[in-house]
């Protein structure tokens, strides 16, 4: 009896095989991106500027220090606190000597004491006292404002003493927004006349230091510095101003490692000068079975001649290259700062396609036994 396989011819079985191995070489063996060799033709073809990196270029890339305030606000001196101000206000009290009041009360009897109650500074920095008039009250102390309203009383009375006192409300004021635990509107005074005093007070998120940006704008002037600078330079704790606008940010800045990496992710930077070292260690490093250490790559754009910028001629994108089979550039690795919105792209060994249409062959002769035995 027939067991039911039909025995393919032999030149069957090879017309198979060849068809496979023709399909086989017109396939693209899959990889994640270009290999050194093409990146070099890129660069022979002014498609990318290849740059082999140097100590000078890693020194180069790395920022000279943190931002700072403008000059201006770094030599402002603190406000005195003690000194009245515009919006400010003071309470009066008036007392007549043996109960002989000079004002009426509310009743409209003249008595001891006179509460004339709150009274708040004017923009031109005045204050109003009845039978006296405009008493300038900016730029004084609660003890001189007081003699100078006993001064201008003592022209139209005698033996009246004056009380003056501050109330609650606050002229000079700065709003404070961002990233806190408690924004809103404080008053300068003691503890607030500096900007780490308000920074203290409305608790900003200090998870990140480093990574978090406090904004002062200023008379239509805006400079940022980060919460660290503030905290290890005692120039960048610049006193406030009444009208000031502050606001705390973080700082979000990230790039992309593609290729033969460990993982292959969007890495955040999580401090000033973070290296490609610091990038390729956050991605879990080069991937041993397929990385080709020659040809790490950090692609930048140049921010200053974007592509099709009116006025500004086409300049390709320009690619530092590592070498991680020598110390030195690992060493430069961890030295050269990467900037927001670079990549790092590491090639795949040659070896890999290699294994890669070896792999795919001995599969494709395993097919064609396979095909074979049946036929058999």
């Amino acid at each position: 009896m027939s067991s039911g396989l039909v025995r393919m011819p032999d030149r069957v079985v090879m017309a198979l095989v060849l068809c496979l191995c023709g399909a086989l070489q017109g396939c693209v063996i899959p990889r994640s991106g270009p290999l050194l060799s093409e990146v070099q033709a890129s660069h022979e073809r002014n498609d990318v500027e290849l740059v082999s990196v140097t100590p000078a270029l890693a020194l180069a890339s790395r920022a000279a220090g943190g931002a700072t305030f403008p000059a201006g606000f770094v030599q402002a001196q603190p406000l005195d606190s003690e000194k009245l101000a515009p919006g400010d206000g003071v309470d009066i009290a008036l007392w007549g000597h043996d109960g002989v009041g000079v004002f009426a009360n509310s009743a409209g009897v003249a008595g001891g004491m006179t509460d004339l109650g709150e009274t708040v500074i004017d923009e031109a920095g005045t204050i109003y006292v009845p039978q006296v008039g405009r008493v300038r009250a900016q730029g004084l102390t609660l003890a001189e404002l007081r003699d100078a309203i006993e001064r201008r009383l003592s022209r139209v009375t005698v033996g009246l003493d004056v009380s003056v006192r501050r109330t609650d409300r606050r002229g000079q004021t700065v709003a404070i927004e961002g990233d806190l635990a408690k924004p809103g509107v404080y008053p300068i005074g003691p503890g607030t006349q500096r900007l780490s005093g308000l920074l203290s007070q409305a608790a900003p998120n200090q998870t990140n230091p480093e990574q978090l940006a406090v904004t002062v704008r200023r008379h239509g002037e805006s400079a940022s510095v980060r919460l660290s600078d503030i905290y290890g330079n005692s120039a960048q704790d610049i006193a406030l101003r009444a009208g000031d606008s502050v606001v705390v940010h973080n700082v979000v800045e990230n790039l992309t490692v593609l290729g033969a990496a460990g993982t292959q992710s969007r890495v955040k930077l999580s401090k000033r000068n973070y290296t490609v070292l610091d990038a390729l260690g956050d991605s879990r490093g080069l991937s041993d079975s397929l990385a080709n250490p020659k040809a790490v790559f950090l692609l930048r754009i140049r921010p200053d001649a974007a592509p099709g910028a009116p006025g500004v001629p086409d300049a390709p994108p320009v690619v530092y290259q590592f070498d991680f089979t020598k110390p030195e550039q690992m060493v430069l690795a961890g030295k050269f700062t990467v900037h927001d919105g670079d990549a790092i792209y590491i090639s795949d060994a040659p070896f890999t396609q290699v294994q890669k249409v070896l792999s795919a062959f001995s599969a494709t002769l395993g097919t064609a036994r396979s095909v074979s035995s049946m036929s058999q």
